[in-house]
């Protein structure tokens, strides 16, 4: 948890944190404001289908999914790509 003043004064380093998967808890006067932390994966996929570095599946979007089976989930797989480890 941390205080406004705080938050002020080491933004870079709390960003760090967060970005590594701690959560950072945002305080006014001793009230919780905000929390910080690094995206979920979903919203990664929305964000990179809004920016244009993912493209959307032109399948069925309600379509029962046919039950394969891979080695990791996509979550492990980005999680391997950002060289941590997953939620």
């Amino acid at each position: 948890m941390v205080g406004i003043r705080e938050l002020k004064a080491k933004l870079s380093e709390l960003l760090d944190r967060a970005a590594a998967g701690e959560t950072i808890i945002v305080t006014s006067r001793g009230k919780v404001k905000a929390e910080i932390r690094r995206p979920s994966v979903e919203t990664r996929i929305e964000q990179g289908i809004r920016e244009g570095w993912i493209t959307p599946g032109r399948g069925r979007p309600n379509a029962t999914p046919l039950g394969l089976k891979g080695k990791m989930t996509i979550a492990e797989a980005m999680a391997e790509d950002r060289d941590d480890e997953p939620e």
